[in-house]
């Protein structure tokens, strides 16, 4: 029966996780101002604090169990994908790429790395259980008791989405320092 129904919930994630993609996609065609992006930044960079793998993960987690939320999920997680990519956007704009540059390198990185795939699939899982958790709440409520019975199993595939996500992103960032600290120093001859 579990079986079952994850399979219906992952039936429905993979289309608001491209959702959520475009949401994010949307967001970096208007960036953040220069002021709320670095206060962003910083954020981020606190991360690393208690180790990269760890901050990345718990900031995913909580991210996604607050999307569990029902009625209130798809549009806390909707605001999340947006504002990413407003994030992103602002990335972009500080880097010099415009938004038809950055779109498509953005769908790559996602795409290519895999951890863009696992991530959005565990916030597409937890916006998938809140919607179902709503119709039950307010159609089906013989229904809500075996949800609820089934939530935390789905709480933990979530979860082991976004740990692998993390644990993928956090080597790819390491790895990407590590790149940076090795290569030799360029002159601009502009």
């Amino acid at each position: 029966m579990i079986v079952r129904v994850l399979g219906r919930r992952l039936k429905l994630a993979i289309p608001v996780s491209i959702i959520l993609i475009m949401l994010m996609l949307a967001g970096s065609l208007i960036p953040l101002g220069a002021e709320e992006g670095e206060k962003i930044g910083e954020e981020l960079e606190k991360l690393d604090e208690r180790g990269l793998e760890q901050g990345i993960f718990l900031n995913n987690f909580a991210i996604a169990l607050t999307a569990l939320a029902p009625f209130l999920g798809p549009i806390i997680m909707g605001y999340v994908a947006f504002h990413t990519g407003r994030f992103l956007g602002w990335i972009g704009l500080e880097l010099g790429m415009p938004p038809q540059e950055l779109i498509p390198l953005a769908l790559e990185r996602i795409i290519l790395t895999g951890y863009g795939l696992l991530e959005f699939l565990g916030y597409g899982m937890a916006v998938s259980e809140s919607l179902t958790l709503s119709y039950y709440i307010l159609r089906a409520r013989k229904l809500l008791r075996n949800e609820i019975r089934i939530l935390p199993a789905i709480i933990g595939i979530i979860a082991l989405l976004l740990l692998l996500g993390a644990l993928i992103e956090a080597a790819l960032i390491k790895a990407l320092q590590n790149m940076a600290m090795q290569a030799p120093p360029t002159i601009y001859r502009g």
